[in-house]
């Protein structure tokens, strides 16, 4: 019967640093634009189950440049500790960190191609989007019962029951695609359904003149 490694404790913290690029130039040369980042894997223990072909980690944080994810646990199966095609489950507490914004979840899905971070589903009651837009006072917020991230094209897509709120204005729709790079929100709806978009569109309060001010 095949053995299962034992857990690692905190003080020997997980910390698995993958070159993923065919080659490492040397130190001298320019790496190319599309040169592909390292992939940094970060865990509070990890079991290896050889007989099933099962990795699990708890308090796990994989990233790879801007990049990050962290979550309670990470299960990955069949794969071996390789992200050139691979799917990953990461459970409790999920956020997927994106430069200026984040995903935050109870369940997410992550599929690695080309040992690149290439697509994140994620699920929750609900699961919530959030992107810093430099021209506007408050982040974009929006939450979803699934909201897919896809990272080459750099959209949110946020189905069942999706909401988008720009700090002043709501949206709501069955389904919600927002563009993270052009800052683009549209909305979809089913040909030939009853399915509905509601924009609810708050005013600015103007401000009271200061009456200790004289014009």
């Amino acid at each position: 019967m095949a053995a299962s490694s034992p857990n690692l404790s905190r003080s020997a913290v997980l910390a698995v640093a993958l070159t993923l690029a065919a080659l490492r130039l040397p130190a001298a040369q320019t790496p190319p634009v599309n040169a592909i980042a390292d992939i940094v894997l970060d865990a509070g223990s990890s079991q290896i189950d050889y007989a099933a072909n099962r990795l699990s980690f708890t308090d796990v944080t994989i990233s790879q440049g801007e990049l990050r994810i962290h979550a309670d646990k990470a299960v990955a199966n069949g794969v071996g500790l390789r992200f050139d095609d691979s799917r990953w489950e990461f459970s409790g507490n999920v956020v997927l960190q994106m430069g200026r914004g984040s995903l935050s979840a109870s369940e997410t899905t992550v599929r690695f191609a080309g040992n690149r971070i290439a697509s994140a589903q994620a699920r929750g009651t609900p699961a919530q989007f959030e992107q810093q837009v430099a021209a506007l006072p408050k982040p974009v917020r929006g939450h979803a019962a699934r909201i897919d991230y896809d990272i080459a094209a750099q959209t949110v897509r946020l189905s069942q029951d999706a909401w988008l709120f720009d700090g002043r204005n709501e949206i709501n729709s069955p389904t919600l695609i927002y563009n993270i790079r052009d800052q683009i929100a549209r909305s979809e709806t089913r040909q030939g359904s009853s399915d509905r978009v509601q924009i609810t569109i708050r005013p600015e309060t103007p401000v009271a003149p200061d009456p200790t001010v004289k014009p």
